[in-house]
């Protein structure tokens, strides 16, 4: 939508985010680290990263708090169950429990999308607020960019739960980050392209009534 944040620094951030596990866990995998250590260590950088955003940005706030939470009972369970295949399985967990917060807010008073937007651009709240109450176009369309998340979100969880207990767990550890790239990059491509063709189709109705765009 065309409130949203930059999506090329949202994607940076999430390279970021998937980029660090996977180069700590692949060259301790060469060193001969075992698989649970290995993912071990991956998870730590993980959650440190979480960390750093946080203070960074000087919010924890509770989708932080989830996922770092995810990433440590995830860790718990390996250690506990000595499977390794749980560890990776965490991440279908949490793209599976943010899918469904998609869905789920689409029969809500709000989508997720248009809470989102709130908090991701504060300076434009008073807008967003001010469309959502009196266009119903745009609460249409964030209920729909929400729906389209979820759904994107949703398959990507199934499809890594069943590559988790169908690969190596050395392939699909690459695979899986590789795959929620390829998913929020879809989605976030989806959502951008949708946006820029409601601003068109706005700009086009304005010119055909003789008002300013």
């Amino acid at each position: 939508m065309e409130n949203t944040r930059n999506p090329k620094a949202a994607l940076k951030g999430l390279i970021w985010e998937i980029g660090a596990p996977v180069v700590v866990y692949y060259p301790l995998r060469l060193l001969g680290l075992p698989i649970v250590a290995a993912l071990a260590a991956a998870t730590g950088i993980a959650v440190l990263r979480i960390a750093y955003v946080a203070l960074r940005h000087r919010k924890f706030d509770g989708i932080a708090t989830l996922m770092a939470g995810i990433f440590g009972f995830g860790l718990v369970l390996t250690l506990v169950t000595g499977d390794p295949r749980v560890m990776l399985l965490k991440d279908s967990v949490t793209t599976g429990l943010i899918a469904l917060a998609f869905l789920g807010s689409c029969l809500a008073r709000r989508p997720l999308m248009y809470v989102l937007i709130r908090r991701m651009d504060e300076s434009r709240r008073a807008d967003a607020e001010r469309r959502w109450s009196t266009d119903s176009a745009y609460r249409g369309a964030l209920t729909l960019v929400s729906a389209v998340w979820g759904v994107v979100l949703l398959a990507e969880a199934a499809t890594r739960a069943v590559l988790v207990y169908t690969l190596p767990v050395d392939t699909v550890f690459g695979i899986s980050h590789l795959l929620t790239l390829v998913a929020v990059g879809l989605a976030l491509g989806w959502t951008v392209m949708y946006g820029a063709r409601r601003k068109r189709n706005a700009a086009a109705k304005a010119a055909a009534a003789g008002q300013p765009a």
